[in-house]
């Protein structure tokens, strides 16, 4: 699938520095001649989108479009792309890198296998359940059946962390491969001289298997790291589509600017990406586009030094400071939010399900998705930590678990006031899309000294339970979901007036069973990857398009 014969063609003059567009031919309306000698109109006959979207699918499994001797001949260049990638990023290479030919059975196959395996359907099914329960995913959606439907043969190549090999795919023509090849071929340095397996910390989604705690410091890693390892990729990617040019994205600011530009706009067109959530369009996205554009702001800062070696030697701690560059370079302190070890009062009624942070990118989706056209823009800047912690209850019904099994306690903090309400409007706001609500009150809980008293509470009776809402001291937030009165009275007495700020020891203990932010451990998943995979190849065609060969 290819975005440039959707999207303006670009072509790059770098004698003046000038970046100019081309609109491409478009597929004219069919007319002919009325009865009174005019041109009309006529539609072409309309499809629903699933039915197109499974011709292109059935399409692509018949392009074969490279051949044994195409094979042999892009296998031949590996080297010389491994060594532009090695002088572009500054990585030493090592070794020569395995490669292998497979075929798109291959792909679907392996894709099938994991959601067969049994590991990875319970988090899988563990997460689309929390995911439904913060509004997220609706209620009825089929996390597993939209990845079947959704996924299959959309990769674009890929280097395995595991095997240590490039796996070369034979339905993808030669042009598109190299480039592909470029990408790939800098996750290979990457992990020649970091160990991308260890460097990245791979949780496997840890979910909390005794533990009614949670911690923000040490969870959000992987995702930022993430967006390290595949925003110099992208870089690279660039470079190489520049190469005929004599130039780089570092030494060309105009490019540089324009690349950035056209990275925040969000990418529509394929048909699956189009019906996707909006949780999987931005979560896709994300360690492309954003880590790409946190790449940038590196490279023009320090140039390769900062933008490659020095971000893995010093990588951001959390996605905020992928989402806002200048708090990685300020070497702003990442805020701690620590939900204390809840047992002494949930043991009994509850079982501990899952743990994990909300984290700036978290906040941002749930702000776009139910809020106002600003709330992106105004509210998630000012985001400063949160975790989260959901519990089953033992007297659920035997059978499938539910949303109305579940309750969560969910603690953020926020640089201001207006910011920390808005985010309550904004989530209260959304519940009406996942349960009936019945009536809201204001609340005031039992309190023996000033700082205990909230700022502002209310109580929301849903189907699902109460959901008590509280803006606190400090500016935070607490939201107590599907636990009676009583149960949220402890709660909040345990999380706001007895947490300690947690010390290194006691982080990395509460971290132990942390899940990393919600919405991004979905790219733990094999399934998702290969979802992902198709804003990946939606992506690259969108660049080469700016940069023809």
């Amino acid at each position: 699938m290819r975005m440039f014969l959707r999207i303006c063609a670009v072509a790059v003059t770098f004698s003046t520095g000038l970046i100019c567009g081309q609109q491409p031919a478009t597929n004219a309306p069919q007319s002919t001649a009325s009865s009174a000698g005019q041109n009309t109109t006529v539609a072409p006959q309309q499809k629903s989108l699933g039915e197109i979207a499974k011709e292109q699918k059935a399409k692509k499994r018949i392009e074969v479009k490279v051949t044994d001797r195409d094979m042999k001949e892009i296998f031949a260049s590996m080297d010389d792309v491994l060594d532009f990638a090695s002088q572009d990023t500054g990585f030493p290479k090592h070794q020569t890198v395995k490669h292998q030919l497979v075929s798109q059975e291959d792909v679907n196959r392996h894709m099938t296998a994991s959601l067969s395996d049994s590991a990875e359907a319970q988090r899988m099914a563990r997460s689309e359940l929390v995911l439904k329960k913060f509004g997220y995913l609706p209620p009825d959606f089929n996390l597993k059946a939209y990845f079947v439907d959704a996924a299959g043969g959309s990769v674009a190549g890929y280097y395995d962390f595991k095997s240590k090999t490039m796996n070369l795919l034979n339905w993808v023509g030669l042009d598109e491969q190299r480039p592909i090849m470029a990408h790939e071929l800098t996750h290979a340095l990457q992990d020649q001289n970091y160990d991308l397996m260890t460097w990245q910390n791979h949780p496997r989604m840890r979910l909390a298997a005794a533990a009614m705690k949670g911690d923000s410091t040490e969870s959000e890693q992987t995702s930022a790291r993430r967006a390290v390892v595949e925003g110099q990729a992208m870089v690279v990617y660039v470079d190489y589509l520049l190469k005929p040019y004599g130039r780089t994205l570092g030494d060309t600011p105009s490019a540089m600017e324009f690349v950035k530009d056209r990275m925040a706009q969000t990418y529509d067109t394929s048909f699956v990406v189009k019906n996707a959530p909006l949780l999987f369009k931005e979560s896709a996205m994300f360690p492309y586009r954003e880590g790409l554009v946190f790449e940038l702001e590196l490279l023009k800062k320090g140039g390769t030094q900062m933008a490659f070696a020095d971000a893995f030697a010093h990588p951001p701690a959390n996605t905020h400071e992928v989402l806002e560059p200048k708090a990685y370079l300020a070497k702003e302190k990442a805020s701690i939010v620590s939900i204390p070890d809840l047992k002494v009062i949930l043991a009994g009624n509850y079982e501990p399900y899952d743990t994990g942070s909300i984290g700036q990118l978290d906040v941002r989706i749930m702000t776009q998705q139910f809020g106002t056209e600003n709330d992106r823009d105004t509210v998630t800047p000012d985001w400063a930590g949160g975790s989260y912690v959901a519990v089953k209850k033992v007297a659920a019904k035997e059978g499938a678990t539910s949303t109305a099994d579940i309750a969560l306690l969910y603690i953020s903090r926020w640089k201001t006031p207006e910011a920390a309400q808005r985010f309550i409007d904004v989530y209260k706001k959304s519940l009406a899309k996942r349960v009936t609500v019945m009536d809201e009150k204001p609340w005031q809980p039992a309190c023996t000294t000033p700082k205990c008293s909230p700022m502002w509470a209310v109580k929301v009776n849903t189907s699902e339970g109460p959901v008590i809402f509280e803006l606190g001291h400090e500016n935070t937030v607490l939201i107590a979901h599907s636990f009676d009165e009583t149960t949220a009275s402890l709660l909040r007495q345990t999380v706001l007036l007895r947490a300690q700020v947690p010390t290194a020891k006691t982080s990395a203990r509460a971290n132990r069973f942390a899940g990393g932010d919600l919405t991004l451990r979905l790219q733990e998943m094999p399934a998702f990857q290969a979802y992902q995979a198709e804003f990946g190849r939606e992506l690259f065609a969108n660049l080469a398009a700016m940069y023809p060969r």
